[in-house]
């Protein structure tokens, strides 16, 4: 299992936002030595300290390091990128055309997750608790909207609550090049059983009352359909209402006779598990 952290960068600059909101004194440091999970100053898992990582000026610069990084461990061509400008229209697009409520995707998430899927362009995407579209949206943008980076052949969110499918079809129906988007309202331990594979990116988002203990029984349902060098991201998988819920999940997937890599990406509050077969 490997972490990967934000540059030093991005982390003085969320310390200097603590202190110009006046959470921390001016002569709070960093402590780059602390352990994970143990507080000393500022430490990296203070909710304030991550708030404002995931929100610092130097978003670009994050995702860019974690692109980086995966290229260093070889999971990517060296040369693997995304298109930063057509991510920042595609940020206006949905900011602007979709509707819902609040969400746990923070900026610096939104360009990560897009980030992922254009370096990977995978031919199939499916999302286990796609909402009202916006978590899709930020997972399949490479592939949707004015100007798409590259085709996809299928894309599918899945999701229990008709309703909020109904409004993900809506928030999907005003963008463009969205022919490959299919949603499903159903619980998704049955609709899964008729998605054919490959499925080649797994996102992994479904929860039952902020419940993500399921995550590990609906990727064991179709492990078998994510192809060798296939990807499967979990989200919320550093934040602490579910650090105990996700624990049997982690060691599945950290655990090299099912999965070659899994790197925790630890750039926010909630946390994002990539795990590749």
């Amino acid at each position: 299992m490997r972490v990967f952290h934000p540059p030093k960068e991005a982390i003085e600059s969320a310390v200097k936002m603590l202190k110009q909101d006046g959470i921390v004194s001016d002569d709070a440091d960093f402590n780059y030595e602390a352990e994970e999970g143990r507080r000393k100053e500022i430490a990296h898992r203070d909710s304030d300290f991550l708030y404002r990582l995931s929100r610092v000026p130097e978003e670009a610069l994050v995702v860019d390091s974690a692109r980086q990084y995966l290229a260093d461990a070889g999971l990517i061509s060296p040369t693997a990128n995304y298109d930063a400008s057509r991510f920042e229209a595609f940020r206006k697009e949905i900011k602007l055309m979709f509707k819902g409520t609040w969400t746990s995707i923070t900026p610096v998430m939104e360009r990560l997750m897009y980030m992922l899927t254009a370096v990977k362009r995978p031919a199939t995407l499916v999302e286990l608790g796609s909402f009202w579209g916006n978590t899709l949206a930020w997972f399949c943008g490479p592939a949707v909207g004015t100007n798409p980076e590259y085709t996809a052949k299928r894309i599918i969110g899945i999701d229990i609550d008709r309703e909020i499918t109904e409004l993900a079809e809506a928030n999907f129906a005003r963008l463009e090049n969205v022919e490959k988007v299919q949603l499903i309202a159903e619980d998704a331990a049955t609709a899964l059983e008729r998605v054919e594979g490959p499925i080649d990116f797994l996102y992994l988002e479904a929860k039952d009352e902020d419940d993500n203990s399921g995550y590990l029984d609906f990727l064991r349902q179709c492990y078998d359909k994510v192809p060798k060098g296939g990807w499967v991201i979990a989200h919320d998988t550093t934040h602490y209402d579910h650090t105990k819920d996700l624990t049997p999940y982690l060691s599945w997937v950290r655990d090299k006779a099912n999965f070659s890599e899994s790197i925790c990406f630890d750039v926010d509050s909630f946390g994002l598990e990539l795990s590749v077969k």
